[in-house]
């Protein structure tokens, strides 16, 4: 018992770590390492879909910007006119 104490610590820790979160039967390594396979694809997808996010959000600033610069000609043109108006 002793020789293995510090191999049952570990054991019971773990065992009640999983305990906790609810895990009642670990992974097969089979379906780990399909599941591993599967990783690469999915990153490359999720990076696939930020950049066209990220594309999205370029778009959307660049035009905001547009829109506000445009809105604050048109009210300087309008100041102006008020003001010659008044001259």
């Amino acid at each position: 018992m002793e020789e293995h104490e510090a191999d049952i610590i570990i054991h019971k820790a773990a065992k009640k770590a999983f305990d906790e979160i609810g895990v009642k039967k670990l992974p097969t390594v089979k379906s780990l390492q399909v599941e591993f396979a599967e990783q690469p694809t999915a990153k490359k997808e999720a990076y696939a879909e930020l950049k066209k996010v990220r594309d999205e959000l370029r778009d959307l600033t660049v035009h905001t910007a547009n829109y506000e610069e445009l809105r604050d000609l048109e009210e300087r043109e309008k100041r102006k006119e008020k003001e010659h108006g008044r001259e």
